[in-house]
């Protein structure tokens, strides 16, 4: 089992309760060093609705010598501008899972022009959530790798409408789309993995690992539930849910126990999870001083000034 590789790309650290109430406790500086001991090459923290502390999730993530992978998890809508007019104002709490992972440096401004849109509280935008349309999500480049998330993405929860939809976008774009299967041992998402493997035979659509990470270990997951106790917060549809860090050894053994799927159909979804993050660029950040465009020639101007303020 020891030749089993697979990248971490579905994490939620602490910083995901800026959006969702209490949705994890756990730095993610732990999931960092957790990954590097068990051998991944990759890793993408893909908070809720947001990028926050991106540039410190770099720094850390390849300081421990892996690849950092710029992501989020993002609110889907099918509201626009023109639905919301013609619904007399009135928005609607849709609110789909899905997992957007920047390719090269064009997809990291790309996806965080459209993070940064999804929090405008004086349009369609946001409504409980940061969200981005099914138009916006259809208009992506290339640069942005697009995988269908958890049961609460469009395959699952969508309407017939939404689910046609998105199917459409994910058949013609299959060179970035990924089906999400996930260890989770309960029977929505066995049957969940069980339609994906399906439509993925169908469509040609891989196949892709992901885990939905909400804590480091079990202590981690003890704590979050006191908070979320404490809050007043329960999320009922995660009951069954196995949402503690996972070695790739030990999501085979928890697939293994969920028995949804050919375990050689497993492996290839693991090593998907490889390709996908070995497609991605690394970038450097440009860390060099920046002046202001208020002239023509801005530093020109600057030099002048500071050389009149010494010969006055």
């Amino acid at each position: 089992m020891s030749d089993i590789m697979y990248n971490a790309y579905h994490v939620h650290s602490m910083l995901s309760s800026g959006i969702t109430n209490i949705d994890s406790i756990t730095n993610f500086r732990d999931y960092v060093s957790a990954a590097k001991d068990c051998g991944m090459t990759a890793l993408g923290i893909s908070e809720h609705g947001s990028i926050f502390e991106w540039v410190h999730k770099k720094e850390a993530i390849e300081a421990a010598g892996m690849k950092y992978l710029h992501c989020v998890e993002a609110y889907l809508t099918e509201d626009n501008e023109e639905r919301v007019a013609d619904n007399d104002g009135k928005k609607t709490r849709d609110n789909y899972h899905c997992v957007l992972i920047a390719k090269n440096f064009d997809g990291v401004h790309e996806l965080n022009k459209m993070v940064s849109k999804s929090f405008n509280r004086n349009d369609w935008h946001f409504y409980y959530m940061p969200r981005i349309s099914f138009e916006e999500l259809f208009a992506t480049s290339d640069n942005i790798i697009v995988t269908t998330a958890c049961l609460g993405g469009v395959l699952h929860n969508g309407s017939p409408m939404s689910k046609e939809r998105f199917l459409g976008f994910l058949r013609k774009n299959k060179h970035r789309c990924y089906l999400e299967i996930q260890h989770h041992n309960c029977k929505e998402q066995i049957e969940y993995n069980q339609f994906l493997y399906r439509l993925s035979k169908e469509t040609g659509i891989p196949l892709i690992v992901g885990t939905d990470t909400h804590a480091l270990n079990d202590e981690h997951m003890q704590g979050r539930a006191m908070l979320q106790k404490a809050k007043g917060v329960h999320f009922e549809n995660e009951d069954d849910w196995d949402l503690t860090f996972k070695t790739p050894e030990q999501l085979v053994v928890a697939y293994e126990l969920q028995n949804s799927l050919p375990m050689e159909v497993v492996f290839e979804a693991m090593q998907n999870s490889v390709i996908m993050t070995d497609s991605v660029e690394e970038f450097e950040l440009d860390r060099s001083a920046k002046y202001p465009k208020l002239y023509e020639d801005s530093e020109a101007v600057f030099k002048q000034k500071i050389l009149s303020l010494i010969h006055n």
